[in-house]
C-alpha cells in the first residue's frame, strides 16, 4: 500500500475517528479560558476537599486525598501511615493564599498541616518551594507533622526544595488526582458529579495521559503503524503550516474586517517567523505613526498582542507620547521593547492563550479586538499631543 493509501485508510478508520470524537469532545474548562489557570484549580480542588462544601463526598475524597501520599515520591521523611490514616473523620480548616501557598490542609486537633503547592505549566520562582517549607515552620511551629505537595501535569520535582529541611515534599501529578478524583465521583451529589466528570476529562485531555486515551492511541497504532510513522514524521511540519496560515489569516482580517475599515489605506504589516523555534511576529502599524511605535501579534510560547515603541526611539517620542514615555515601561521578556500604552503594567495584560501552540481561529477575533483598541489608545493619544503642541 503506498504512503496516500496508508493515510488515508489511517483519516477513514474507526479508531481514528473514536480518537477525533475523544479530542474533540466538550471542554467546559477550555470555552470558558481558564484551561490553565492555576488559580481556578486550586479553588476547585479546595473546595473538593472542604467536607462542609455542597459536593456531596463530605471528608472522604479528602481524607482519600491524605493516605494517598504514601504512594507518591517523596523528598524527606514522609509522613507516618499512621498520621495519614488519623485523619478519617477529623475536623479540617482550608485556607487558600496564606502565606502565598495555594491551599493549606489543617488538621488542628492532630497537629497536622499539609500544603498543596499548584505548578501547571508555571516555572519556580526563586527559593520558592524552599521558602514555603520554611514558612510551614513558622506559621505552624507547634505542630508535629508538616508536609507539602508539589502538583504539577507530569509529577515532576522542583528544583527549589530545601532538600534538608524538616517538611517533606510529595510529588504528585495531575493524572494521580484525577484517577483518585474518579474513585470518589460516585460519591458526589448529580450536579457536583457532573462537573467533577468534566473536571477529570480536562485533566486527563490537556495535562496528562490517561488509559481511555492510550487505548484509543494504540489501537490506530496497531492497524496502521506506518501511517502513524508518517504522522509523526511530519508533525513539526504542520505545526509550522498552521501557524504560517494563522497569521496569513490574520493579516487577510486587518485588511479586510470592518473592524479596521476606518484604518484603509493606512495599515502596514509585516510578518517574521522562526519555525525552528516555533515563533511568529506580526507586526502593525499606521503610516501617520512616528518610527518606531507599532501593535505586535505573537507567538512564541504564549499568543499575546501588545502596543510597542522600540528603545531607540525612546528621546524622540516624548514629546509626541509623553503618557507612554514618562515613565517608560519595558515589554517583560523583550529586549529594546517599551509598551506604548497605560494599560499594559504586568505580563500577563498582553496574553490572549497560555498555550501558544494550541492556537486555532476562534482566537483570532480576540486579538484583533485588541489591535484595533492598541490602535485607536495610540492614535489618540498623538492627536493629543499634536492638539497641546499646536495650542502652545
Amino acid at each position: 500500500m503506498d504512503t496516500f493509501s496508508q493515510l488515508n485508510a489511517l483519516r477513514t478508520s474507526s479508531g481514528f475517528a473514536s480518537l477525533s470524537r475523544y479530542t474533540r469532545a466538550f471542554d467546559l474548562f477550555r470555552v470558558m479560558g481558564v484551561s490553565s489557570k492555576e488559580l481556578v484549580h486550586s479553588n476547585i480542588l479546595a473546595a473538593l476537599m472542604d467536607e462542609h462544601d455542597a459536593h456531596g463526598m463530605g471528608a472522604l475524597f479528602r481524607d482519600a486525598y491524605v493516605v494517598s501520599l504514601g504512594q507518591l515520591p517523596c523528598i524527606g521523611t514522609p509522613l507516618s501511615q499512621q498520621v495519614r490514616e488519623s485523619t478519617a473523620g477529623a475536623k479540617a480548616k482550608i485556607a487558600r493564599e496564606l502565606a502565598h501557598i495555594d491551599i493549606l490542609l489543617d488538621f488542628p486537633c492532630l497537629r497536622l498541616v499539609i500544603a498543596v503547592e499548584n505548578k501547571i505549566w508555571a516555572a519556580d520562582q526563586h527559593n520558592q518551594v524552599a521558602s514555603y517549607q520554611e514558612a510551614l515552620c513558622e506559621l505552624y511551629p507547634h505542630y508535629e507533622s508538616r508536609a507539602l505537595v508539589y502538583l504539577t501535569p507530569t509529577g515532576r520535582e522542583s528544583p527549589t526544595v530545601d532538600v534538608h529541611s524538616s517538611v517533606p515534599v510529595y510529588y504528585q501529578s495531575y493524572g494521580e488526582l484525577a484517577a483518585l478524583l474518579h474513585q470518589y465521583q460516585p460519591m458526589a451529589t448529580q450536579a457536583a458529579g457532573y462537573f467533577i466528570d468534566q473536571f477529570i476529562t480536562h485533566i486527563e485531555k490537556t495535562m496528562s495521559g490517561n488509559t481511555e486515551l492510550s487505548c484509543l492511541c494504540w489501537e490506530v497504532f496497531q492497524k496502521n503503524e506506518e501511517a502513524y510513522a508518517h504522522l509523526v514524521k511530519h508533525y513539526e511540519y504542520c505545526k509550522t503550516r498552521k501557524m504560517t496560515e494563522l497569521f496569513n489569516r490574520l493579516r487577510e482580517r486587518l485588511a479586510s474586517d470592518r473592524l479596521f475599515e476606518h484604518f484603509e489605506g493606512e495599515m502596514e504589516t509585516m510578518f517574521s517567523s522562526n519555525p525552528d523555534k516555533q515563533k511568529y511576529d506580526l507586526d502593525i502599524r499606521l503610516r501617520s505613526w512616528p518610527e518606531g511605535v507599532g501593535v505586535k501579534i505573537y507567538k512564541h510560547s504564549w499568543f499575546g498582542v501588545f502596543p510597542f515603541f522600540r528603545a531607540k526611539d525612546l528621546e524622540a517620542l516624548i514629546p509626541r507620547l509623553p503618557s507612554f514615555t514618562k515613565p517608560a515601561h519595558a515589554v517583560p521578556d523583550w529586549k529594546d521593547l517599551y509598551f506604548a500604552s497605560t494599560r499594559f503594567l504586568i505580563k500577563e495584560d498582553r496574553c490572549v492563550l497560555e498555550q501558544g501552540d494550541k492556537l486555532t481561529e476562534a482566537y483570532l477575533d480576540d486579538a484583533l479586538t485588541r489591535v484595533h483598541d492598541c490602535i485607536i489608545e495610540i492614535s489618540v493619544t498623538l492627536e493629543k499631543s499634536c492638539s497641546s503642541s499646536s495650542e502652545k
